[in-house]
């Protein structure tokens, strides 16, 4: 963090500090929204933000529950599995203006359009029409026996506030002039836009026109704070009330200081080696012949190098859960049995290599974000072990993302986030989302998912996929990380696996 920030962060806490009443609650983070469009950008900061202000028609529960949020009720159509209809819930935007089905058509078709962060994921809808004021109708590309995950994402923004300014289509940060929602919002959410000074402080006060409870806090003052010892100083002097993304090296310095709680759980993340598997150039993997992660015997031999329990015991300082299934335990699908881990073996694991054409291993970069190089660490001499000679090249977050992103990543360690609590999406991504993986029949198998109602029989050809998936090894799972947030005095506040907290659920103790 440069003095600038570092600065006007320290005043903006001052000023909350003298001027928090018992109801202002003061939320730190480790970084900010870019944008408050709730379509322009899917990060985890932006996303967390703009969804108090924003609402979906549905949300998910940390447990994996579906609730409506505008939407009242909704069914599948018993003669087109294809087509769901959503009845509309009655609620008014932050202004004063009616919300109805023609916000929610407008928005959905904003968010699928090309400038939406959301497009890709949406690209499964194919159709929303409005059939009255008080519903709409979703047709999607194919049969959808379990309510789409992906719904929980779209937030419903109002069609003629956000036409009268300007910004009918979704623009990604940084493009262009900035556009009137980058910094101003009129949803439906518990919280409706007071001020907003970007990268230093926001405030959110509680909307009366709320068509469910009230929250408790009538204020949050968010205030994003990049550097981690401000961040454990700020909590423990009093100056925020509530520290989300807490470091987990600071978690249990904080949970043994008077007046400060720490919650730590699993989150709905899982952190995996992934490889490229379509490059068939020499150069895939440094010094070998051809592409050795194509090769199903290659990638077995270094899921037996790795012994799991002591790469987790390197995640998130020593807080991981080893696992073997790129599913989280929120997922349906989960299991005991499909996450437990197989003992490592590096004598098999040399044997199939050599028998693979590579007796004496070849070399390879393993591509890391900070923060991970201990578990990187672990890896690197793992597989060291078997003759596989591991450079590791450590980036920052977002330019590590970018790379595994753009394809050009040969070898590299990232996190799986279930975006949908349905195994069944995860299938997909493994089986068709990977380039240079062909598996016919394994696919037509995840692709015949879709037409399965949910009950045992869905169960059961889950549970046989994930056997068949984890036997291919086209990604290697290897810890669920874990999230923790600390609050001062009685302030409560339910953490979201997906970090993904929602300011309506704070409470105050006595």
């Amino acid at each position: 963090m440069t003095c600038r920030p570092l600065i006007a962060c320290l005043a903006a806490l001052l000023l909350t500090t003298l001027t928090a009443a018992a109801e202002t609650l003061r939320w730190g983070r480790s970084g900010d929204a870019v944008t408050l469009d709730p379509h322009a950008a899917a990060d985890s900061f932006t996303q967390q933000l703009v969804r108090n202000i924003y609402e979906p028609l549905v949300e998910r529960a940390p447990d994996g529950s579906v609730s409506g949020k505008l939407a009242a009720s909704w069914l599948s159509n018993a003669n087109d599995p294809n087509l769901w209809t959503f009845n509309l819930r009655s609620a008014v935007f932050h202004d004063g203006t009616a919300f109805d089905a023609e916000d929610v058509v407008f928005s959905f078709n904003r968010a699928r359009a090309e400038g939406s962060a959301l497009a890709k994921a949406l690209s499964d809808i194919i159709a929303i029409r409005a059939l009255n004021p008080r519903s709409v109708s979703i047709r999607f590309a194919d049969p959808t026996p379990v309510l789409p995950g992906v719904l929980s994402r779209i937030m419903i923004m109002d069609k003629e506030w956000t036409e009268a300014n300007g910004a009918a289509v979704a623009q990604s940060p940084g493009e262009g002039d900035a556009p009137f929602t980058e910094r101003n919002a009129n949803g439906t959410g518990p919280y409706r836009l007071d001020s907003r000074e970007p990268d230093v402080r926001t405030k959110l006060t509680a909307n009366e026109r709320y068509h469910s409870a009230q929250p408790a806090a009538a204020e949050i003052i968010y205030l994003p704070i990049a550097n981690p010892a401000m961040q454990t100083t700020a909590l423990s002097w009093g100056e925020i009330d509530v520290l989300q993304d807490v470091a987990l090296a600071d978690a249990e310095r904080l949970a043994e200081t008077d007046g400060i709680r720490v919650e730590t759980v699993p989150s709905n993340t899982v952190l995996y080696l992934g490889y490229d598997l379509a490059t068939t150039e020499a150069d895939a993997a440094g010094d070998a012949t051809g592409n050795p992660f194509a090769n199903a015997a290659v990638r077995k031999a270094i899921e037996l190098a790795i012994n799991r329990s002591d790469v987790a015991a390197r995640v998130d300082h020593g807080h991981g859960q080893p696992t073997a299934l790129l599913a989280p335990q929120f997922v349906s699908g989960w299991s005991v049995g499909l996450a437990a881990s197989a003992s490592a073996n590096p004598e098999r694991a040399r044997e199939l290599l050599a028998d693979a054409g590579y007796p004496e291993g070849f070399e390879v970069t393993l591509g890391v974000a900070n923060g991970d190089e201990p578990a990187a660490e672990q890896i690197e001499s793992m597989l060291e072990s078997i003759g596989i000679r591991v450079e590791v090249v450590v980036r920052p977050q977002p330019a590590h993302d970018a790379l595994i992103a753009s394809g050009d990543s040969t070898f590299h360690l990232a996190d799986y986030v279930a975006s949908t609590y349905d195994s069944a999406d995860i299938l997909d991504w493994l089986v068709s989302g990977r380039d240079g993986y062909e598996n016919a029949s394994l696919a037509s198998r995840v692709d015949a998912l879709s037409a399965m109602s949910g009950g045992r029989d869905r169960d059961a050809a889950i549970a046989t996929l994930w056997a068949d998936a984890q036997e291919e090894r086209i990604v290697i799972p290897l810890a669920e990380r874990m999230i923790a947030h600390a609050m001062r005095g009685t302030v409560s506040v339910a953490v979201d696996p997906n970090n993904q907290t929602r300011f309506e659920t704070i409470t105050f103790g006595d």
